[in-house]
């Protein structure tokens, strides 16, 4: 008997969005209310690296938080990302996307019941076709309440289901693919209400890249701050918004508004598979 279900592709639908990278709440109807469970998950997702003809083997911590006994439904997904940054996953309705390595997978078993208080290892696989091109594999296993467990919200004269997910998302670097980040600008948010330096990253290559590194900001004053890079996803073909935070033990001010151009951007950016050397002039400030 075989160990593992090859999964199946699935009708189409909508994509739903989920929370950045950790969970998803699937609503019905959609925009209403978030639902939860008491499930905790880890890790958050996994970064592998294969050739093709390999086999990745892994595993899930599922640990059933609630008083009560639990039944989960477990399926692998499609995912993206949103100009926003947050994941969109694809719901059980839609059929695979274009390119889709969900057939690769492999996962233990579609439902899972679990005791107050205990745990389950979770194991999954990712089977590598011999003749597969140098690429990134992307998909999640996404968690979940079984259908008939879930909850019933009143609304009128409705019993309105509301369930709560969390999707692991998994990267998988087949054969030569590689990250290839340029520099694409220094800029100061101040949308949201707070003073916030960011840097534009675009990612040429073929494989998803997260920075990490330090900028170095030098003022017309002379006064520095050393801002920290946001470890930050960004697929191929995306160009990210990077958050910067402030490195307090190195920086003399810790508050970008007080920074008076011209600045001088001194740093190394780094990921996986390549690095970038920051030498620039920003004219404008905060």
């Amino acid at each position: 008997m075989r160990l593992f279900t090859k999964l199946k592709s699935i009708k189409a639908g909508p994509p739903i969005n989920g929370l950045i990278l950790l969970a998803v709440c699937l609503l019905v109807p959609a925009g209403s209310y978030c639902g939860t469970f008491a499930a905790r998950i880890s890790p958050p997702n996994f970064e592998f690296r294969a050739k093709p003809g390999d086999v990745v083997r892994d595993v899930i911590m599922i640990e059933n938080a609630d008083k009560a006994t639990a039944v989960y439904q477990i399926r692998t997904a499609d995912w993206d990302m949103a100009d926003s940054g947050g994941v969109n996953i694809y719901p059980a309705s839609q059929p695979l996307i274009p390119g889709s390595c969900r057939p690769w997978t492999r996962i233990e078993r579609r439902t899972l019941k679990l005791l107050p208080n205990r745990r389950k290892n979770f194991r999954f696989e990712v089977h590598v076709p011999a003749d597969a091109e140098s690429r990134e594999c992307r998909f999640a296993i996404v968690i979940s309440p079984a259908p008939d467990t879930v909850d019933a919200m009143d609304m009128g004269n409705l019993k309105i289901p509301v369930v709560g997910a969390i999707a692991v998302i998994v990267y998988v670097t087949v054969g030569d693919a590689k990250a290839d980040l340029a520099f694409k600008g220094f800029e100061f948010d101040t949308d949201s209400g707070k003073n916030q330096a960011i840097i534009k990253l675009y990612n040429h290559g073929n494989a998803h890249a997260r920075p990490f590194g330090n900028v170095r900001v030098t003022d017309t004053a002379g006064r520095k701050a050393e801002l920290v890079v946001s470890p930050f996803p960004i697929l191929p073909g995306q160009t990210r918004d990077i958050l910067l935070t402030f490195n307090h033990e190195f920086s003399d001010i810790t508050d970008v508004g007080k920074l008076e151009a011209p600045l001088k951007l001194k740093g190394l950016i780094e990921w996986d598979s390549g690095s970038y050397k920051l030498d620039s002039i920003h004219e404008n400030d905060p």
